[in-house]
């Protein structure tokens, strides 16, 4: 009895070792974006081993973490410094004009509500997108967008969930419970609600790749992501041949606009 109650086959022991994995994830997430400027390639690090843990593959988490971490920190960098300088803006704006009364002020402060809806939106899809793919920065956040549109329900999804965990916890007025929930990020919370985008996402992703690489499991040592990705409906070129252990898929202008209903 004991023997099937501690077995790896256990729902309950499968439910608790993601729930350790969701932890090492969240740490590992925040220490690497202690330096504010590197938590662009903390989230590309932390949505692969995510979406790894969806296609249930095994391995050493904090291994491809930071071979993730590793392999986007330029591309992503570059990708969150510029998601940072739009949020400056809008934060500026809201500064600006949050004492300001009258229709001025409100439809101002509306403006940056809706900027600060599609910049984490935005933020989202391309950070995911450039977990997996490789693809020039102008491409990431072109197809970001695209999808965002295109998966209207899934976007919805994903920052309603967001947005009611970020205000639950600042609406706490009580400091008690307002440490407790602060002590909940510092565990776990941002590893789980990625985890939840995840799951809206997961789909999305899936779209985009070929059908071999759905069916076969990549082995954690080789670190090969995600070959031969059907991407030509986003505007992907075939990339050419290399040793990289990620395929290249640059993004040339399309002559014409993708259909966003194609991955709906």
């Amino acid at each position: 009895m004991l023997k099937g109650i501690f077995s790896l086959d256990n729902p309950v022991m499968r439910f608790l070792s993601k729930v350790a994995d969701i932890m090492v994830l969240n740490l590992l997430f925040i220490l690497c974006s202690i330096p504010v400027f590197t938590i662009g390639a903390s989230l590309s690090a932390l949505y692969y081993c995510l979406f790894k843990i969806k296609d249930e593959e095994e391995g050493y988490l904090v291994k491809k973490f930071f071979h993730s971490f590793k392999q986007n920190l330029k591309q992503a960098t570059i990708m969150w410094l510029i998601m940072l300088l739009f949020f400056a803006v809008l934060f500026l704006e809201f500064l600006m004009y949050r004492e300001v009364t009258g229709t001025a002020g409100q439809m101002v402060r509306s403006i940056v509500l809706i900027g600060l809806i599609f910049w984490y939106l935005i933020g989202t899809y391309a950070f995911a997108l450039q977990s997996r793919f490789y693809n020039t920065i102008k491409g990431t956040f072109t197809n970001a967008v695209l999808l965002m549109f295109a998966n209207g329900p899934r976007s919805v999804g994903i920052i309603g969930l967001s947005a009611a965990a970020v205000i639950f916890t600042l609406m706490q007025k009580d400091a008690i419970v307002l440490w407790n929930l602060i002590l909940v990020w510092i565990l776990f919370g941002f590893a789980a609600l990625a985890t939840i985008n995840v799951q809206f996402l997961y789909p999305v992703i899936q779209k985009l790749m070929p059908e071999d690489a759905k069916a076969e499991a990549t082995p954690d040592n080789a670190f090969t992501v995600d070959e031969e990705a059907d991407l030509s409906s986003l505007g992907y070129g075939p990339a050419p041949a290399q040793t990289q252990d990620k395929e290249d898929w640059s993004a040339p202008e399309p002559e014409s606009a993708p259909d966003p209903e194609s991955h709906s």
